[in-house]
């Protein structure tokens, strides 16, 4: 598999967002031996933390939007930061 068409990005794309933050980093890093992380949980959209992967092997980037949450445990009390995948955006790389 070289280049993903449009179908495969959005049956991908599904995939991911289905995933912990820390399985679909490690599945997209293990996928391709060129590939890299653009940005890491940077803010450049209001409530979310945003992760750019770019795979050139594959012809795409990849982007993960996770929204903060939290929860509470209900025998403690005690609060817990959380955070959970919104949206996973693949589009090609060069277009």
């Amino acid at each position: 598999m070289s280049h993903m068409d449009a179908e495969q990005r959005q049956k991908f794309a599904s995939e991911l967002v289905n995933m912990k933050y820390n399985q679909a980093k490690w599945k997209l890093l293990r996928m391709d031996a060129q590939g890299r992380i653009k940005y890491y949980r940077n803010t450049q959209r209001v409530g979310y933390l945003m992760t750019r992967f770019e795979l050139p092997t594959y012809d795409v980037r990849v982007t993960i939007y996770e929204v903060h949450g939290s929860k509470t445990d209900p025998l403690t009390s005690k609060i817990t930061g959380e955070n959970k995948l919104a949206e996973v955006l693949v589009e090609p790389l060069n277009s």
